[in-house]
């Protein structure tokens, strides 16, 4: 979609408020150019008496007149600005709103390649400067044309011949503004760029302001963004100076003194009375304000199309959107099949190799591997957050390409590694992706499962406590209980765990272990955790190294069939052969993996 077809659909939404500016600029700019004929028939009211005295009549007509014109003037300019502001603001709101709807549509690995701070600029600053190009830069530029094109009509109408040397300031008028745009729109491009990285700079040091202060790391923080903000400042010099040389006042002067010089003579000849010649340099007047503005008119333009530009940019993106995928929809029962799946982020090296397994409805299913061998990777496929780029994930003996999304992710609930959670209440942040009639009775239960619902009630206002960004006010244990509690709330049949209880002390991990098995109970569960007690207690063990398959099965079979699986138990081995107890062993091997 190019920008032109993108701003025309847009405009649709808002055709009677353009037509109402487009018509009160006309109005306003026509009876503006009026005046100084007006101001003309004033003069000749006065001086065309032929010795007797000025007649007063005509004098106080044209008066009326002039107060006529200013309070219609005035009128016009009032419908119009309203109507340019509410198309401009409603013009920035929906570019918000489709940028941001078309990032949602996206999938993970969109946003892989691209900085956060730099895709939330491009929702708020880009969408922004689309609103200042229609008001003011629109409006400007309008006044512009009508302002040049309107005065020359009102000349002609005075005396054609006058039309020389306006005529060819306009030529040249817009050839330097063709030349002056050419040189503008690199600079305009280059400074939205600029801009978003320095946004994006921002908010990476600011999301990571823990790491930052904990590395000492400030001023070295601070001199990464002074060179991103260097290179902003450098960029929008370079446009202030392209709009600085800009020659139009200089053209207008010569024009003016030529058609001057001009009409003097016709004056002489007796072509031209005196009140046409002030209106003439009347009318010649008028056009200093389309000269003057035009440089920072035609800037706001360039700035407003840079900015549309990098929002077409997300929105045509179409590689990086999420398939619409299929509509098939039910009621999951819990059996997953993957099926020589491989998947390799974007272009790079596959992150997971011909992966096969069956994990069957209401087992426990534990991924082990090495850090960096797919873990993660593979539980994201369970809900389509990726897609295999070669073989098959199938939910009920379907392709989870083939389900409807939501039915899909309504059903499978993924607890992630890295708890994310948002600057609202706790009550909101446990409903979150969950039906909209879920109740606090479910919210609570779900707290309590997961052994949440003790500290929430200990905070200051129970499940209306709003957090802070991300949960930083919570212990890392207490965001993952309430991970852990957002993912029950929806009942889900399918439950994937990412790691989700290494960041707590032992009483509580007992007891969210307990919990964790009850809320398996009737749902296919898949653990990925370092805790080997958990390991031994699943149904299937899939363990993973550098991303494929390497042995499955239970505790035992894997013991005697997989060397790599056997060198995670191997430093506890020694113990169990000494006579010390298995649950002595799994006890050991469980403090040695935290």
């Amino acid at each position: 979609m190019t920008i032109g077809h993108w701003l025309r659909l847009h405009m649709r939404h808002f055709r009677r408020h353009i037509a109402v500016h487009l018509t009160g600029s006309l109005l306003w700019q026509s009876l503006t150019a009026a005046l100084p004929l007006v101001i003309g028939l004033a003069f000749d009211a006065v001086l065309k008496t032929n010795g007797r005295e000025p007649d007063l009549g005509a004098l106080h007509a044209v008066c009326a007149a002039l107060l006529a014109l200013v309070l219609v003037r005035g009128v016009c300019g009032i419908a119009s600005t309203y109507a340019l502001e509410a198309f401009a603001s409603g013009l920035e709101r929906d570019a918000r709103a489709g940028v941001f709807a078309s990032m949602l549509r996206k999938k993970q690995g969109f946003f892989n390649r691209h900085r956060t701070g730099d895709l939330s600029t491009r929702a708020t600053g880009d969408a922004e400067a689309l609103g200042l190009m229609v008001s003011p830069g629109f409006d400007m530029t309008l006044d512009m044309a009508l302002n040049t094109l309107i005065p020359l009509v009102f000349i002609a109408a005075v005396d054609w011949r006058l039309l020389l040397f306006p005529g060819i300031f306009v030529v040249l008028f817009v050839a330097a503004l063709m030349d002056h745009g050419r040189r503008l729109e690199p600079v305009s491009d280059l400074t939205r760029e600029e801009f978003g990285a320095m946004s994006a700079q921002a908010a990476e040091s600011i999301t990571g302001i823990e790491a930052v202060e904990a590395t000492d790391g400030a001023e070295r923080e601070q001199d990464r963004f002074r060179r991103t903000a260097t290179a902003y400042r450098d960029a929008a010099v370079a446009q202030a100076r392209v709009q600085a040389l800009s020659f139009p006042p200089l053209l207008l002067a010569v024009a003016t003194a030529g058609t001057l010089l001009h009409a003097v003579f016709l004056l002489r000849d007796g072509s031209l009375s005196v009140g046409e010649l002030v209106a003439v340099l009347g009318l010649m007047s008028t056009l200093r304000a389309p000269t003057q503005l035009a440089s920072f008119s035609i800037g706001l333009i360039f700035f407003g199309l840079s900015g549309a530009q990098r929002i077409l940019e997300i929105i045509n993106d179409r590689a990086g959107e999420d398939e619409e995928g299929g509509r098939h929809e039910a009621v999951i029962t819990g059996e997953v099949v993957f099926e020589n799946v491989t998947f390799a982020y974007g272009n790079g090296k596959p992150v997971l190799r011909d992966i096969s397994f069956r994990a069957a409805p209401g087992t426990t299913v534990a991924v082990v591997g090495a850090t960096g061998s797919g873990k993660s990777t593979l539980l994201h496929l369970l809900n389509r957050t990726y897609v295999p780029t070669e073989g098959r994930v199938l939910v009920d003996d379907v392709a989870t390409t083939a389900w409807d999304p939501s039915a899909l992710r309504g059903q499978v609930a993924v607890v992630e590694q890295d708890v994310v959670l948002f600057s609202r209440t706790i009550a909101e942040n446990l409903a979150f992706g969950a039906a909209p009639d879920t109740g606090r009775a479910q919210l609570e239960e779900a707290a309590r499962t997961a052994q949440a619902h003790d500290f929430v009630m200990a905070s200051e206002h129970g499940y209306d406590t709003v957090l802070g960004e991300r949960g930083v006010t919570l212990s890392g244990g207490q965001r993952q209980r309430l991970a852990i509690a957002r993912a029950l709330v929806t009942d889900p049949r399918i439950l994937a765990v990412d790691d989700a209880t290494s960041a707590v002390d032992s009483v509580t991990e007992h007891e969210l272990q307990l919990a964790m098995r009850r809320a398996a109970t009737g749902r296919t569960t898949f653990l990925v955790t370092p805790r080997l007690s958990r390991i031994r207690a699943a149904d299937h063990i899939v363990v993973l190294d550098a991303g494929r398959v390497v042995g499955q099965g239970t505790h035992e079979h894997l013991l005697r069939t997989c060397a790599f699986y056997r060198t995670i138990f191997a430093p506890y081995a020694l113990p169990a052969a000494e006579g010390t107890t298995t649950a002595a062993v799994a006890a050991g091997a469980e403090e040695g993996t935290r």
